[in-house]
């Protein structure tokens, strides 16, 4: 499944970077995230409870996180299964970050996303209702973090 969104945030770049460069803290604001461990190779190790209509998982895997801050992209590799449910998700995420105003930081999120077991059996609105509310409430936790 292939989802997209725009994120805007009042506040410099600056501040959204700085946010976004400390992976275990943007985790945090990731509803449902448990644990992230930064890796001796540069990737990081997590966990992720998250319910999906009838379906209670734990996804633990693998995060490879790369920004180029002079191109204005952030992208993200994971890959994360939940062998007690028979289920797992494959994902790669673009982030375009840009500053249409001066104070305002404009983020425009393309994610493709693969789901096996399970998950795979899920319906396609039932997954991107359960997105929709993650971005959203990632969203307003950057909006918070940025301002605090």
């Amino acid at each position: 499944m292939k989802f997209t969104y725009d994120v805007t945030v009042d506040a410099p770049q600056d501040r959204v970077w700085a946010i976004l460069s400390d992976v275990p803290r943007a985790a945090s604001l990731m509803p449902g995230v448990e644990s992230v461990e930064a890796q001796p190779d540069g990737t990081y190790r997590g966990a992720v409870r998250v319910r999906i209509g009838p379906i209670g998982l734990t996804l633990a895997g693998r995060v490879e996180v790369q920004q180029d801050r002079e191109a204005g992209t952030w992208r993200l590799q994971a890959r994360a299964d939940d062998r007690r449910v028979g289920a797992g998700v494959s994902s790669s995420v673009e982030t375009v970050i840009t500053e249409p105003a001066p104070g305002q930081t404009q983020m425009r999120v393309g994610a493709d996303v693969q789901f096996s077991g399970r998950l795979g059996q899920l319906g396609q609105p039932l997954i991107k209702k359960k997105a929709d509310d993650m971005v959203q409430q990632f969203a307003e936790g950057l909006k918070r973090a940025v301002a605090g």
